[in-house]
């Protein structure tokens, strides 16, 4: 068998730092995709925690990362641990010569997202910052359209995004605040869908309506304008809770029309009757909302990973980098 066709039969040993909210959803990712992926150890600093889910997948666990990037079957490095660990653990497993896909952020600073990406470059290794949204079914769909010229010259990008519900507050603690962890997503899928422009302005207004996410000094409402050379306007609006359940909207104006991207519901089943039309409710939070975009993000990182550092596919992740 040739390198090539190992490659392609190869199901590749990954460890899983980190095992919590972000945790969960990768490995259910991995549990899904048995045929290319085989979870070889998962590491928490919650011990009990780590043994027991080791138990459930057949797995090895630790609580460090430093038995795992020892191991030669660990090809790749998932890290969703919290997120002022990050950059610590993504270095580590890069100087380990693992592939790593990292939730975001990378970092809370540009010089160690530069450190990261200048050795990943370094070291000729797939390199991945994971934000689902640009594997939403929807969310590919508008942008499909986008790129084939349905509206012509993109205008105006509008987005709204609204937690629910609002996310422990020990979470919040180490998140980075609104705009590290939440808004990151939106400033993504504007880049993302206005292919990578950079805005010269931008306007934030904020307010905290919840005392104690306030005690840390953080938001839970937040609007931002931005302006950009070629003339787009791009604009969000976020709330780290909705009463109605989990809301992500985008839409996209221009010369030629509009795109819109709705909100996902439960269900698509409307009641009418003599009170009125009643909808289905909104997806309760993330997890319901992306199930199905963490498994994409997933399998799209393992076929970057498959195709080797020689591809076309890998070269074009490193310039997306520079």
């Amino acid at each position: 068998m040739s390198c090539a066709e190992q490659a392609l039969a190869k199901r590749f040993g990954i460890a899983l730092v980190g095992l919590g909210r972000s945790g969960h959803f990768h490995l259910t990712s991995i549990k899904n995709l048995p045929e290319v992926a085989r979870l070889a150890w998962v590491v928490d600093v919650d011990e009990p925690r780590a043994a027991r889910i080791a138990a459930d997948m057949g797995c090895q666990w630790s609580a460090s990362l430093e038995d795992p990037l020892a191991d030669p079957s660990v090809d790749i490095v998932i890290i969703a641990s919290t997120t002022d660990t990050h950059f610590s653990f993504i270095i580590q497993s890069l100087r380990a010569k693992k592939a790593v896909f990292a939730e975001k952020p990378i970092s809370h600073t540009v010089s160690e997202v530069q450190e990261a990406v200048n050795l990943a470059l370094e070291h000729n290794l797939p390199f991945v910052c994971g934000y689902q949204r640009r594997c939403d079914r929807n969310f590919v769909a508008l942008k499909r359209q986008l790129d084939k010229g349905a509206i012509g010259q993109l205008k105006v990008v509008k987005s709204c995004s609204r937690d629910n519900p609002l996310p422990p507050l020990e979470y919040l603690r180490t998140s980075g605040g609104i705009f590290q962890d939440m808004l990151i997503h939106d400033f993504d899928m504007q880049d993302w869908l206005s292919g990578g422009q950079a805005p010269e302005s931008i306007l934030a207004v904020g307010h905290c309506y919840n005392a104690e996410v306030e005690k840390m000094g953080d938001l839970d409402t937040v609007a931002v304008i931005a302006k950009y050379a070629s003339g787009l306007i791009t604009m969000t609006d976020t709330c780290r809770d909705a009463a109605y359940g989990y809301d992500q909207r985008v839409e996209a104006f221009g010369e030629k029309g509009m795109l819109t991207a709705k909100n996902e519901m439960t269900n698509t089943v409307e009641l009418a009757n003599a009170s009125g039309h009643l909808m289905p409710p909104a997806e309760w939070s993330f997890p319901e909302r992306y199930r199905e975009a963490y498994r994409v993000e997933l399998t799209e990182f393992l076929d970057l990973v498959k195709a080797g550092p020689q591809s076309e596919a890998h070269k074009a992740e490193q310039q997306q980098m520079l």
